[in-house]
């Protein structure tokens, strides 16, 4: 296909050779494809072996896999072969493997899967590149010169035609569809009426095999329809724009005739057709190619996407579900965050309706019938299939400033069957509906619709109390109000009632109340109307309100806690709320509140909760004050008089939920860091030493929860500096295996997350332990700890490397000159000025030949104490997996790396030799590594010397591997014989 693609094929001569040359392509193409088909056309192509199963039909194909076996000896590049053509009926005569000392090369069901959908790939390419580029030879006209013929396009067509239609693998049909994109194009600008026609003629067959639902059909009904919907795509995108689009009306009629449901057809077969309409219909309203020509079509395919969910049958539901998710996306547009109520995809009431007026009746029909079924008096659940499909599309309409009562598309008539919908025994359905119904209610009507809904509410409790109407009554409300609070960014008007009707129903929120989901909804009202500094009520009103509350509160069960247990389903999310209050009124807004006294207890009971969830609620509204308050002028948190930080030290020291210990842990990180803290476990003041075990053994243990990770990393360096400057003989303890589990999250398998915290924590502890001339680590631990941070400098995550590259912000100032004193720098340059650095510390440590030895080794590669037979080993075993990528680095230049080495390595000699210290490097230590490097140079070598010819290109990664390791291997010996010459 590359060859042909830089062919002129308007100006060949020799004609009939070329159409020789066509005619072999092309046979060569089918009988590749009837080897290869078998695979992609099974029913489960990810499995299928076949030369375990049919040893006459996969005879071609094992063969073709014995071709491809890898060899790695030179004998098999080099020697000449040619292919036994009078053996190739007998599959069990094939040519031995060669004997390469290795396990016999295993071909797995994937690897037999690649390369059948690829050579289809190949063949689909092929074929509609010959039929597009190559002169056509038509019927009509014999004396115009052509290299390919009318049959032969006709040909391919059915080929293709066949291989979308009948392929079960997504690699093959994805990818014949693009070849038979060019064949359309192609037939569609060609000059024979005959070739011209075949679209249209290919569709009307595909149409009419889809409507017949033949139980001998090989159209694929699962997979989505497989290469169905490609298949339709590219006959109708092939359409030329200056026509009436006549295909594309006609097929999208029959599609959504065939697609809706209807009562004649409840037979299992009328299902498989029905299946298919939706798959296609999904298909061509995604096409951005057919642009505005299905607009027309949307409400149709909304109706049939909608009706859809009525089956009983579980693939229309699922194709229906896919369809009316892709409309959903072309109405509204691509979702453009993570909020499902985000208001980016949204469009007026009047807009939607405008663009598709028949909705307008069917979406209050449909809505009309699925509330009719929405009732909690019966107390069985009763849900209508369309009625979260039908609230989903309302809540992504708002209502336009021209709509009103006389307007015939207005929203209003919608209004009584959502709230009804409020009314739903499922919570779900209650949620949505009270999400729903917010677009639908004016700004003005804002105040009049929340007060009529309170007034809704029952005044007091009794047996007839139904709690699914009031949750959905409560959730309705609070959804109005914080919509409100959003958008007008003004109080309600004067006198609107509201306040006073929260008075009057205030035992919602009390135990008088036995229904806990509605006790929790209320709850979160008032948070909505109480836990903000500025309210939309007035302040009068609110302060009513917080009074009522507090005693609600202090009468709950986070006070007391040895009351019968609140039963049944929302216990979590009712104390979360009464939490979420307790935290307004004790920690976020003391002031606004004015009941210090009577809630000074509260804090104390929430981080003694049984329920982690509302112990990590307390534990994140105290990090939130204290970053809040951290630069104010006020020396403490007033929350901080109420608690005693023990409390804090205590749950640090016993708290068993991660999500929960990660956030304690970063309130302790804050107050370590504008003072020393004093833990106590029971009573008992621990010391340092004791505390940084405990947490040392915490991070240990938290490799899989980042956050927990990124906590107790942070508070053990802040901790460890501390101590070290107070007391570093206890500190050493601590620090060995501080160091090590640093060093052991900067691996290449740790995820970007763990290696940006272990940057920041070497940033932050770089200038106390790291640079410090008194080497608290030792010298072994320290220059692990920069071989670390060198590590990360050349990490491929681009945030890694500039987390690590701050650390040239804390290098002290008897290290640095004055230019580049608290400067930031790119981390290829931050690694150079680290390298040097490196070199300057080992000079005032007094370590110049310990520090010649150690950049040697990192040089030679041994820094990770990994042997040449394992690296060799480990690249061996990675040509087994398929697509396996490994542990590759793309940023890290191994080269360049090592010449930085190299020239530091060459400045170091110079100072040692100056220092006239030649005693600090022994004869028999520079030998030793003089012995490895040259057995390192010679298996390289010898390594080099085996691989095949033209090794950059048949085994480029081997290739590579081995020149670095020759490389480092010279670049040391070049060390080593200079410093040898000193001595």
């Amino acid at each position: 296909t590359a060859v042909l693609q830089h062919l002129d094929t308007q100006s060949l001569s020799q004609t009939e050779r070329w159409r020789g040359l066509v005619s072999e392509l092309i046979a060569v193409c089918y009988r590749m494809s009837n080897v290869v088909s078998p695979v992609v056309q099974s029913s489960s192509p990810e499995g299928l072996i076949p030369m375990d199963t049919d040893s006459e039909t996969s005879a071609s194909l094992k063969k073709i896999l014995q071709e491809i076996q890898p060899r790695d000896t030179n004998e098999f590049f080099t020697s000449s072969r040619e292919l036994d053509t009078h053996r190739g009926d007998d599959p069990t005569t094939h040519t031995p493997s060669v004997n390469t000392g290795r396990e016999d090369y295993r071909v797995t069901a994937q690897m037999v899967l690649v390369c059948c959908w690829r050579s289809m790939k190949e063949v689909a390419m092929l074929l509609a590149h010959l039929c597009q580029s190559l002169p056509v030879v038509y019927a009509d006209e014999d004396t115009r010169p052509g290299l390919i013929t009318e049959e032969q396009v006709e040909g391919v067509g059915l080929y293709l035609r066949q291989n979308l239609l009948q392929s079960r693998h997504r690699g093959a049909f994805e990818l014949a569809y693009v070849g038979f994109v060019c064949l359309t194009d192609m037939l569609c600008r060609s000059g024979s009426r005959v070739l011209q026609q075949l679209p249209a003629q290919w569709l009307s067959q595909v149409l009419e095999e889809v409507k017949s639902s033949d139980p001998s059909s090989t159209l694929c009904a699962t997979r989505r329809s497989a290469g169905i919907p490609f298949y339709i795509q590219a006959l109708l995108s092939s359409e030329p724009k200056s026509s009436s689009c006549s295909l594309l009306k006609m097929t999208m009629s029959q599609l959504i005739a065939l697609a809706t449901p209807s009562a004649d057809r409840n037979t299992d077969s009328s299902t498989v057709h029905q299946v298919h309409a939706l798959n296609i219909l999904r298909a061509l309203y995604r096409d951005t190619r057919l642009g505005e020509n299905v607009i027309p079509f949307v409400a149709d395919g909304m109706q049939a996407a909608v009706l859809g969910f009525t089956s009983p049958v579980w693939a229309v539901r699922n194709s229906s579900t896919l369809l009316f998710s892709t409309l959903i996306t072309r109405i509204f547009g691509v979702k453009r965050g993570k909020d499902e109520q985000s208001k980016k995809n949204r469009m007026t009431g009047r807009e939607f309706f405008t663009r598709f007026p028949a909705l307008y009746p069917f979406l209050l029909n449909q809505l009309e019938q699925a509330a009719a079924t929405v009732g909690s008096d019966s107390g069985r659940v009763k849900l209508h299939p369309s009625l979260f499909l039908l609230l989903l599309v309302l809540s992504r309409l708002y209502p336009s400033p021209m709509d009103g009562s006389s307007s015939p598309l207005g929203l209003a008539p919608f209004i009584p069957f959502i709230m009804r919908c409020s009314r739903s025994a499922v919570c779900r359905t209650r949620e949505m509906a009270a999400r729903a119904l917010v677009p639908f209610v004016l700004v003005s009507q804002v105040a009049s619709v929340v007060l009529s809904l309170l007034q809704e509410l029952p005044a007091e409790p009794g047996p007839q109390v139904q709690h699914n109407q009031v949750h959905g009554t409560l959730l309705q409300v609070l959804f109005l109000l914080q919509s409100f609070q959003t958008d007008s960014h003004r109080p309600l008007p004067t006198g609107s009632g509201i306040a006073e009707a929260l008075h009057q129903r205030m035992w919602l929120a009390s135990r008088l109340n036995k229904c806990v989901v509605t006790r929790g909804a209320f709850l979160d009202v008032m948070m909505c109307l109480c836990g903000s500094k500025v309210s939309i009520l007035e302040d009068a009103e609110v302060s009513a309100l917080r009074q009522k509350v507090v005693p609600v509160l202090m009468a709950s069960e986070l006070v007391t806690p040895d009351s019968p247990a609140v039963p049944g389903p929302g216990t979590v999310q009712y104390l979360l709320s009464l939490a979420q209050l307790a935290l307004s009124a004790s920690v976020e807004l003391p002031d606004l509140w004015q009941s210090a006294q009577q809630v000074s207890g509260l804090l104390e009971h929430l981080l003694q909760s049984p329920h982690y969830e509302v112990r990590e609620a307390a534990a994140e509204s105290f990090l939130r004050s204290l970053k809040e308050e951290k630069d104010d002028v006020k020396q403490k948190p007033q929350w901080l008089e109420k608690i005693n930080v023990s409390n804090l030290t205590s749950m640090a020291l016993h708290e068993k939920h991660p999500q929960c210990l990660a956030k304690v842990l970063q309130v302790l990180c804050v107050l370590s860091s504008s003072g020393e803290l004093q833990w106590t476990n029971g009573g008992k003041i621990l010391s340092q030493q004791e505390v940084l075990l405990h947490l040392l053994t915490v991070a240990q243990n938290s490799v899989h929860s980042v956050e927990l990770l990124a906590a107790a990393l942070t508070l053990v360096s802040q901790l460890l500096v501390e101590m070290v400057n107070s007391d570093p003989q206890a500190a050493t303890a601590c620090l060995t295996p501080w160091g090590k589990l640093l060093c052991l999250c900067c691996g290449e398998e740790q995820p970007a997350q763990v290696k940006i915290i272990v940057a920041k924590v070497l940033v932050t502890c770089a200038s106390a332990l790291m640079m410090s001339p008194c080497l608290p680590l030792g010298l072994p631990a320290t220059v692990s700890l920069w071989r670390s941070l060198f590590a990360l400098l050349q990490d491929e995550d681009q945030e890694v490397r500039d987390a690590a590259s701050d650390f040239t912000c804390a290098v002290p100032a008897h290290l640095i000159s004055t230019e580049g004193r608290g400067m930031s720098i790119c981390p290829p340059a931050a690694l150079d000025f680290g390298v040097a650095l490196l070199c300057q510390l080992f000079e005032l440590w007094g370590q110049l030949g310990a520090g010649l030895v150690v950049l040697t080794q990192w040089l030679l590669g041994e820094e990770d104490g990994s042997s040449d037979e394992e690296d060799e080993a480990s690249s061996l075993d990675e040509e087994d997996f398929l697509f396996e990528k490994g542990d590759l680095n793309l940023w890290a230049e191994l080269r360049l790396w090592v010449n930085l080495l190299h020239t530091h390595l060459s400045c170091l000699i110079v100072k040692l030799k100056q220092s006239k210290d030649t005693g600090a490097v022994g004869p028999d230590q520079i030998r030793h590594i003089q012995t490895r490097a040259q057995a390192k140079a010679v298996s390289s070598q010898q390594a080099l010397d085996r691989l095949p010819a033209l090794p950059q290109f048949s085994c480029t990664m081997e290739h590579a591997r081995l020149t670095l390791q020759s490389h480092r291997a010279a670049l040391a010996l070049e060390v080593l014989e200079s410093l040898s010459c000193s001595h």
